[in-house]
C-alpha cells in the first residue's frame, strides 16, 4: 500500500451530515480505505481524522447495503482503533505543540479539530495567552470555535476582545442572527456573554462605515429585526439603508443588473383568449377584446383573474405565491438572504410584473364599458352572498373620485372586518356582527379558519422530505448519468421520460438505488430497467415539491384514499385554514413589515401614517391592495363550493 502521507493527494472523506446525498459516495471511498488499512502504519493527525470522519458515518447508522454483518463488524473494530488513537493525541496537545499542530491541520478537518478539542475537554490544558495567540495567527479558525460551547465560555473575555477588533466579526454577527439559512444542519454559534448588545452594533455600525463592506451583509443590517441577540437601533439600520442603496447605485452603474421584462396588451382582432412570447429575455402576454366581450356578466368576468390571469392555479392555490420549487440552483445558492425577508426569485418577479400589469389591462378595458374593477369585485360579492344564504358578509368598495390616498384608509379596515366575518361564519356558523365589533384588533391570516374540516395537506415526516429530495430536488446527485448526462434535473423526470438502465447509474449512486429498490419505492424489470414502484406516493410527494402542500379535495379519490393512509401513519397532517402557510406568508409579504421587512407592508403604513406622500405611489398601492382582495375573495369562493360540494365533510377533525 502506498504510504498513508499519500491520502492528500486524493479526495479526503468528510462527514456532512446523515442527511447529506454524499454518503454513498464516501461510504465507497472509506470501503476501499478499510480494505486497505494495517495497524503497521504510521498515521498522521489528518490520517486518523479521516477515520474518524467515516466513524460518525458510522454512528449514524449508515453503510453501504451490500455490507455483510460480518463486513460491518471488522469495519467497525478498525475504526475503533483509530478512534483510540486519535484520543490519545488529542489529549497530548497543549500550549507547547497546539499551534505546530494547527499548522500541519487540512482545511477540511479544522471544524473535527475544535470539536474535539471540545468534547474531550483538551480546552482545560489551553491558557489564555496561548488562545489569544491562536486568534490572532489563526483568525478565520473563529468560525470552527464559536460553535463549541465550552471552549467560548472558558475563553470568555478573550473571546470578546478578539471579536470587537476582528475584521469579519459583522459579517459573522448578521450571518448568524439575521441570515435564512439553506442548510438546516448548519451550526449554532455561541457568542461571549460578555459580548453586550451595544458591542455588537457597535461591531455592525463600524463595518457599515467601511469602504468595503459586502452588500449583502448591509442588507441583512438593513432588513434586521430586533431579537434577544441582535438589536439594531433606526439610527444604524437608517445607515445600513443609505449604505445600501449607494452600493446598489454603484451596480447599476457598472450594468450587473437583474434584467426582467414583462409586457402585455390587449389586441381586437385575435381569437385565442391569451398568446404567450418569450423573445430575447422579454415575456409578452396578449389578451383577445374578443373573448373578454364574450364573457356574459361581471360575475364570470371576476373569474377570469383564476382561469385566464392564473391568479389561481387549477388547485385554486394562488399561483402567485413565491415557491422553492420555482428558485433555480443560482438563487438558492448566490448572496446571503435574511431570515427576515420574503425569498423573490426572477419566476416570482416576473409573476409579480404580470400580475400588476393584468390588472391595469382590465381597467383599461373596463373604463372604454363605463365600468371598473371595483364594479367587478362588487359584483362578486353579490354572488358570494347568494351562496351563503341566508348568511351576508358585508363588504363593498366604494365608487368615487378621491385621491387613493383616502380610498386606501377606507379599504383597508372594510377588508379587515370581511376577515373578521369570514372566520366568524367557518367558526360559527353564522355572522355575528356585534360581536365582532366589539374588539378592531386586526386578524392574522393564518388565524382564519375554512369551513372545511380537512383543507390542505402537508409533511414535515423525514422519510416524505427525504424522499422528495432523491426523487425531485437539482440538487441530488441522482439524476445525473453517462447515457443522458444532464438533460433532466432530477430522477422522477429521467424515470419516468426516459428507458434508464441500472447500468447507466454510477456506483455510488447504484447503493441508493437498491436501497429504494428494497424500500419499494423503485423496481427493476427483466430487461434491468429502473421504474418507480409506489407512483401514486411519489406523485403526492411531487405536488408537495412543486407547492409545498397539496389542496386536498382537488385530487381524485384514489390519491385521497393514499393520502388518508398517510395521514393516519402520520406523514402527512392536515389543517383547515382559508390560507395555505404559503399563501399567508405571500398575504403578510404585501402587508405585514412585522413579519417580513423586504414587504410593502401595506396594512401598517397606512394605518400608521408612515406612508410616502407621493400620489402616484399611492395609485401603486392601491392596485396592490385591490389584487389582494381579488385573491381573497377568490378563496373565499372556493372554500364556500368545496363545502356544499363535498359530501365527505366531516370525516377529519382537527
Amino acid at each position: 500500500m502506498k504510504n498513508v502521507n499519500s491520502r492528500k493527494e486524493i479526495e479526503r472523506i468528510v462527514f456532512y451530515s446523515k442527511e447529506d446525498g454524499a454518503a454513498s459516495h464516501n461510504l465507497i471511498k472509506a470501503e476501499k480505505l478499510l480494505d486497505n488499512f494495517s495497524f503497521n502504519q504510521n498515521f498522521t493527525l489528518n490520517d486518523l481524522l479521516e477515520f474518524y470522519n467515516v466513524k460518525l458515518y458510522f454512528d449514524n447508522d449508515l453503510f453501504l447495503t451490500k455490507w455483510s454483518k460480518s463486513d460491518k463488524e471488522k469495519y467497525n473494530q478498525i475504526i475503533e482503533k483509530n478512534w483510540s488513537s486519535l484520543k490519545e493525541r488529542f489529549l497530548k496537545i497543549n500550549d507547547l505543540n497546539i499551534e505546530e499542530i494547527m499548522n500541519d491541520l487540512e482545511y477540511r478537518y479544522k471544524n473535527n479539530f475544535w470539536e474535539l478539542i471540545n468534547k474531550l475537554s483538551i480546552y482545560k490544558n489551553i491558557s489564555h495567552s496561548t488562545f489569544s495567540d491562536i486568534l490572532e495567527k489563526f483568525s478565520s479558525q473563529i468560525n470552527y470555535i464559536l460553535p463549541q460551547k465550552n471552549i467560548v465560555q472558558k475563553f470568555n473575555k478573550v473571546t470578546r476582545d478578539f471579536l470587537l477588533s476582528y475584521k469579519n466579526s459583522a459579517e459573522i454577527l448578521l450571518s448568524q442572527f439575521e441570515e435564512k439559512k439553506s442548510d438546516k444542519k448548519s451550526p449554532k454559534f455561541y457568542f461571549p456573554k460578555s459580548l453586550s448588545l451595544s458591542d455588537k452594533e457597535s461591531i455592525i455600525s463600524v463595518y457599515l462605515d467601511r469602504e468595503d463592506s459586502n452588500l449583502n451583509y448591509v442588507r441583512l443590517a438593513q432588513k434586521s429585526k430586533d431579537s434577544n441577540e441582535l438589536k439594531l437601533s433606526d439610527k444604524t439600520k437608517y445607515k445600513a439603508k443609505k449604505k445600501a442603496e449607494e452600493q446598489n447605485n454603484e451596480i447599476i452603474e457598472k450594468g450587473h443588473t437583474w434584467n426582467i421584462r414583462v409586457q402585455g396588451g390587449l389586441s381586437k382582432d385575435q381569437d385565442e383568449p391569451v398568446i404567450f412570447k418569450n423573445e430575447n429575455g422579454l415575456i409578452e402576454a396578449t389578451y383577445s377584446e374578443k373573448y373578454l366581450d364574450g364573457i356574459e356578466n361581471q360575475v364570470n368576468l371576476f373569474k377570469a383573474f383564476s382561469y385566464l390571469f392564473n391568479y389561481t392555479d387549477e388547485t385554486s392555490l394562488i399561483y402567485l405565491v413565491s415557491k422553492a420549487s420555482e428558485l433555480d440552483v443560482m438563487e438558492r445558492v448566490m448572496g446571503l438572504k435574511s431570515k427576515n425577508e420574503y425569498e423573490i426569485g426572477e419566476v416570482f418577479t416576473r409573476k409579480e410584473m404580470l400580475s400588476i400589469l393584468q390588472l391595469h389591462l382590465i381597467e383599461n378595458y373596463l373604463k372604454r364599458k363605463d365600468s371598473g374593477i371595483e364594479q367587478v369585485i362588487n359584483s362578486f360579492i353579490s354572488h358570494i352572498n347568494e351562496l351563503l344564504e341566508p348568511n351576508n358578509l358585508i363588504f363593498q368598495i366604494r365608487i368615487s373620485d378621491s385621491p387613493e390616498l383616502d380610498k386606501i384608509r377606507t379599504l383597508l379596515p372594510d377588508f379587515d372586518f370581511l376577515l373578521k366575518q369570514y372566520k366568524n361564519l367557518a367558526d360559527d356558523g353564522t355572522i355575528d356582527i356585534e360581536l365582532l365589533q366589539v374588539s378592531s384588533k386586526p386578524i392574522g391570516f393564518s388565524q382564519i379558519t375554512s369551513q372545511n374540516n380537512i383543507k390542505y395537506v402537508y409533511s414535515n415526516d423525514e422519510l416524505i422530505l427525504k424522499l422528495k429530495h432523491i426523487f425531485f430536488s437539482d440538487q441530488s446527485h441522482m439524476y445525473y448519468t453517462e447515457t443522458f448526462g444532464t438533460k433532466h434535473t432530477n430522477l422522477f423526470d429521467l424515470l419516468t421520460r426516459e428507458t434508464v438502465n441500472i447500468e447507466d447509474f454510477a456506483n455510488y449512486q447504484k447503493d441508493t438505488i437498491q436501497t429504494l429498490v428494497k424500500d419499494g419505492y423503485l423496481k427493476i424489470n427483466k430487461e434491468k430497467n429502473v421504474e418507480i414502484d409506489k407512483i401514486t406516493l411519489i406523485y403526492i410527494i411531487r405536488e408537495i415539491h412543486r407547492n409545498e402542500l397539496l389542496s386536498y379535495w382537488y385530487y381524485p379519490k384514489y390519491v385521497r384514499d393514499k393520502i388518508d393512509l398517510l395521514i393516519e401513519e402520520k406523514k402527512l397532517f392536515v389543517e383547515n385554514t382559508l390560507f395555505s402557510k404559503e399563501e399567508v406568508k405571500y398575504l403578510n409579504f404585501y402587508l405585514n413589515q412585522k413579519i417580513y421587512t423586504n414587504g410593502y407592508d401595506l396594512r401598517n403604513k397606512y394605518s400608521h401614517g408612515t406612508n410616502t406622500q407621493s400620489e402616484q405611489k399611492h395609485k401603486n398601492d392601491y392596485y396592490l391592495i385591490l389584487k389582494i382582495i381579488i385573491l381573497t375573495l377568490l378563496k373565499i369562493e372556493d372554500d364556500i363550493i368545496i363545502n356544499k360540494k363535498t359530501a365527505a365533510n366531516n370525516v377529519y377533525k382537527t
